[in-house]
């Protein structure tokens, strides 16, 4: 019996003791041959495949395994070694197995010396904790010189052996008395050995923060920081460098969890005045972060010091800088300022620095940050014995001009007696600013789409739309493959492979065959899986169909129903490029970002007919929603040309989506349903979503009039269309308009691990929205306004929609309320939801931006919810969205303040949070200005009678915009006024307002 056939029979039938000498006694040639007979026994024994009527997983036993990888210890290059996905000891088990495993290994590592240990730790470590060995067996590994010391490598594996110990443990099944106990002695015990990569913790970013070992007890775990704590009590490590170290990790770019881990450990060693005195440099330094926190922690540590002669300040002030302009620092800000006035006190020769720190202050939106700021301006300049020149006194004076238009009402109040006087007001009375009544789209030729100018260009922005964030580059080049067809290059073929492998990984180095048999392969899902279709199709000349392959199913939580059409519009392309007709999509966008203009759609349709080539409906459909109806002279020009059309529906369609003026639709005839189409419809609501074949144009004109009208008018009540349509579904007839309100949630549970089991009870406001929906399938997935009025449209918000949002708005620019109402629905109905949903409003405020049509009601909730949010970014993008609706006179501040005003009054969110992002767009502009005052005039009606914690942020924004306006504020708003002046908070705010 051969080496080969010897290994085999031990793999699959016998044990690791008899493996090893096999593996000891082979020469150079037998290990080449069972280095192959590893690798196929491997592949056969790891490969997941049904194992029974209903299960599936590998054949391979956890012995077999782990035998395998013994083998490649004594077989592999580094090449094939770098295939192993397995963590060292993974297939060991535990106790004396695991002992009788490990000796083994080091048996055969010793004998074969591989040299890829090393990277091939380093590459595991990379892809995450889960890839790190045992940390004793690292060692132990170092020790024998299987691999040189790497620190990074050493203190990450360290870090994460916390998890480890709890994990074999609990795989032991052996419950052990007093193991958390047990577990810091154990500790203890090898802090000699670890106490070299412990104290790498503080240079490499390890898992230290987030590891922990379960004790078995609920809700009980060991932490690093228990660990290092006691150490640090016991001796073992040196606790004021724990304290040094932790400083100086707080200055590293490490992850925010990380570093607050190091500031609790800083915190937990509890330092004496003392010892954070003789650090305060490395205090200072940290001023200097890019993180909030680390700056707020310490300014926190050196806020005892302020007056102690023993702190310098010189540096503290050379950092204070950059901090007293930063916006996201309001916090420490508030403390520097305060510190400023002790400072003051101590060395006044420090007064001009800090007059002029103070002034830069008033730069802040945060009212707070202000108010100090000028009052430590004002005891400067009022101080009994002078603290400054005369000519500081008029540098300072002088810099205050330059906040002058930005100061709230309380800071001007302040510093009114070394302002300039104000002009006397221009009162508006609210006329500067009103909504836009109607959206025309900007038809010029400077915003005109390019088309692709050739083969090279085209070739490029191949790459760019691979990249999956812009419906402009997609739309330029589906336009361009099917224009350019006939001048693709002889090789195109080739000069596609670099974008296939983005597609395709696995074509990297396939030739021939294989790389045939690759990309003829689908396997495509989603709106991206549309654009890999079409590349992978164009690759292989357009020979067979294979967009309509690809999975989008309309009902599933990670796609949404508009991607089905994007399919359709996607499949006439491929059409197209197989026939080789020389036709445009209808629905390409010829003016940025996505409308098309009718003249340009005639021309269009006039060529369909020339090439006696019927429309698709989809390709139709959406290129009215995308129309351009409302440009004067496009449509003029448009309805010059249409007697050229030969199909008189299509006449009538455009003539009426064309037409200035709100005409009414024609008097449809009631439609006839043959028994064969009513058995074929029946039968496609059966059919997945895109197997359910296409729609003729015959078919498809009650879709195309009422997407129509929907597009013209999307808030119109179309009764014609009930003789064309003979179920009255969500969005035809009438729009859809679901209500809302608000439901408080109560969640209640026992802390089980707690003393005395406490009851704990959470209460928390959700937007409701009550069941006006239907689960009724729509008739056509043309009807674009209706697809998400299913209750099976809801789902979850879906993890690839952040990406395919842009792409599914851009079908419906004239009228995206349905899709704003799905966000709302899905991703906005609480307070603080994951990340995910966090995603889709980004990706849904972004599409604000722009110009477009006046906002609706779910708009201005998307808008409103987007403003309050939990997350920085979003309220940062919302508030981008609010400045450049007003400024495009899409925004209705009346509905926005009032729907601010209901989400406050319920407590959905904490006022001060809606309150600082509204005073960043105070003092822009004047027209800003009036938008911002409108708003309030409706939010704060809308707030109870007893004022909520932080109503005072508003009513000083408020107050500093009726300073700004002269105008008076509005009798709602007065009747809140007098009720909240006999609160001593507000009192004084409101003053003479009421």
């Amino acid at each position: 019996m051969s080496v080969v056939d010897t290994f085999e029979r031990i793999i699959r039938h016998q044990d690791v003791q008899q493996l090893v000498p096999v593996l000891l006694a082979l020469d150079k040639k037998q290990q080449l041959a069972v280095r192959a007979k590893t690798k196929a026994l491997r592949k056969e024994l790891t490969e997941f495949r049904q194992l029974g009527s209903s299960t599936w997983g590998r054949t391979g036993t956890e012995s077999q395994l782990a035998m395998l990888f013994l083998a490649g210890v004594a077989t592999y290059t580094r090449k094939e070694a770098m295939g192993l996905d397995e963590p060292l000891g993974m297939h060991w088990g535990e106790g004396t197995i695991r002992a009788a495993y490990q000796a083994s290994f080091f048996t055969v590592a010793e004998h074969a010396r591989p040299n890829w240990f090393g990277e091939w730790l380093e590459r595991r470590s990379r892809g995450g904790p889960w890839g790190l060995p045992d940390y004793g067996l690292l060692r132990e590994m170092e020790a024998r010189q299987l691999l040189d010391y790497e620190p990074a490598l050493f203190s990450r594996t360290l870090a994460h052996s916390l998890h480890l110990k709890s994990f074999h443990r609990r795989r032991e099944e052996k419950p052990v008395p007093n193991y958390a106990e047990k577990l810091l002695l154990d500790f203890a015990a090898s802090a000699a050995t670890s106490g070299r990569d412990l104290l790498g913790f503080f240079d490499y970013d390890t898992t230290v923060d987030s590891t922990q070992a379960y004790t078995g007890i609920a809700q009980q775990h060991v932490a690093w920081l228990d660990v290092l704590l006691h150490l640090a009590a016991a001796g073992h490590v040196d606790r004021t460098e724990l304290l040094t170290r932790s400083l100086l990790a707080l200055r590293r770019d490490f992850r925010r969890p990380l570093l607050t881990w190091f500031k609790n450990l800083f915190l937990a060693l509890q330092p004496s005045p003392e010892e954070c005195l003789t650090r305060q440099e490395e205090l200072v330094e940290l001023l200097a972060h890019t993180q909030p926190q680390v700056v707020n922690f310490a300014l926190e540590q050196l806020k005892p010091f302020w007056t102690n002669a023993a702190f310098d300040p010189a540096p503290l002030l050379l950092y204070a800088e950059g901090l007293v302009t930063r916006q996201d620092l309001k916090t420490a800000q508030r403390t520097l300022l305060s510190g400023f006035e002790k400072l003051l006190k101590r060395s006044p020769a420090l007064a001009p620095e800090l007059g002029r720190l103070a002034s830069a202050a008033l730069a802040s939106a945060d009212a707070a940050v202000q108010g100090k700021a000028a009052k430590l301006l004002v005891s400067l300049l009022q101080a009994n014995k002078p603290l400054l020149s005369a000519d500081e006194t008029a540098d300072l004076v002088s810099s205050l001009a330059d906040y002058a238009d930005l100061l709230t009402a309380g800071t001007r109040q302040l510093l009114a007696p070394w302002l300039a006087p104000a002009p006397a007001p221009v009162p508006t009375m609210g006329t500067s600013y009103a909504p836009a009544t109607e959206f025309v789209p900007d038809l010029s030729s400077t915003n005109a789409v390019t088309p692709v100018a050739d083969w090279h260009e085209l070739l490029f922005l191949t790459g760019q739309v691979l990249r999956h964030d812009s419906v402009l580059d997609l739309e330029r080049w589906m336009d361009g493959l099917l224009r350019l067809q006939p001048q693709f290059a002889a090789d195109y073929a080739q000069q596609l492979l670099p974008y296939l492998v983005q597609v395709r990984p696995f074509l990297k180095g396939k030739t021939g065959e294989q790389a045939t048999a690759i990309i003829a392969g689908n396997g495509l899902a989603g709106h991206r899986g549309l654009v890999e279709a079409l590349i992978m199709g164009w690759a292989q000349g357009f020979t067979t169909e294979r967009v309509n392959k690809v999975n989008v199913r309309d009902d599933h939580d990670t796609s949404d129903p508009l991607v089905l059409v994007e399919q359709r519009r996607f499949v006439t392309a491929e059409k197209h490029l197989r026939t080789r007709a020389g036709l445009p999509l209808l629905s390409t966008p010829s003016h940025a970002p996505h409308w098309v203009s009718p003249a340009v759609l005639v021309d269009k349709l006039l060529a369909y007919e020339a090439a006696n080539v019927e429309p698709d409906p989809a390709d139709l459909v959406v290129a009215l929603a995308r129309t351009a109806y409302a440009n004067t002279a496009a449509a003029q020009t448009a309805l010059a040309r249409l007697t050229q059309l030969q199909r008189a529906e299509l006449r009538e369609l455009l003539q009426w989506l064309l037409t200035p003026g709100q005409p009414a639709l024609p008097a449809f005839q009631p439609a006839k349903t043959s028994v064969l189409k009513h058995l074929t419809a029946r039968l496609g609501k059966l059919l997945p979503g895109n197997a359910s074949g296409g729609t003729t144009l015959a078919d498809a004109w009650p879709w195309l009039w009422a997407v129509a009208a929907r597009t013209r008018r999307p808030d119109g009540v179309f009764e014609e269309l009930t003789a064309l349509i003979a179920t009255d579904y969500t969005g035809v007839v009438r729009p859809w308009a679901p209500e809302w309100h608000f439901e408080v949630k109560t969640n209640t549970w026992v802390e089980q691990w707690k003393p005395g089991k406490p009851t704990v009870t959470h209460q928390y406001p959700v937007l409701q929205f009550p069941s006006k929906y239907t689960s009724q399938t729509p008739p056509s997935p043309l009807l674009l306004y209706s697809q998400h009025a299913r209750f099976r449209a809801m789902g979850q918000a879906g993890w690839v929609l952040p990406q395919d949002y842009r792409f599914v708005a851009s079908l419906v620019p004239h009228n995206p309320a349905p899709l704003h109402w799905h966000v709302m629905r899905t991703a906005a109905w609480a307070d603080g939801l994951e990340s995910t949903e966090r995603d889709v409003v980004q990706a849904a405020l972004q599409e604000l931006l722009g110009p477009g049509p006046a906002f609706t009601e779910p708009t201005t909730l998307l808008l409103a919810v987007g403003l309050m949010h939990r997350v920085p970014a979003c309220r940062v993008l919302a508030l981008e969205a609010f400045l450049s609706a007003g400024a495009t006179r899409r925004l209705v501040p009346a509905d926005l303040g009032t729907t601010l005003g209901r989400f406050l009054a319920v407590e959905f969110v904490p006022v001060q949070r809606l309150a600082d992002n509204l005073q960043q767009a105070r003092a822009i502009d004047a027209t800003t200005d009036e938008v911002l005052q409108q708003v309030l005039d409706h939010l704060l009606p809308e707030l109870p009678s007893a004022p909520l914690r932080n109503t005072k942020k508003l009513v000083e924004l408020y107050t500093d915009l009726v300073g700004r306006s002269g105008r008076e504020p509005a009798e709602a708003v007065k009747t809140n006024f007098r009720n909240w002046k006999s609160t001593a908070a507000l009192k004084k705010t409101i003053g003479e307002l009421v």
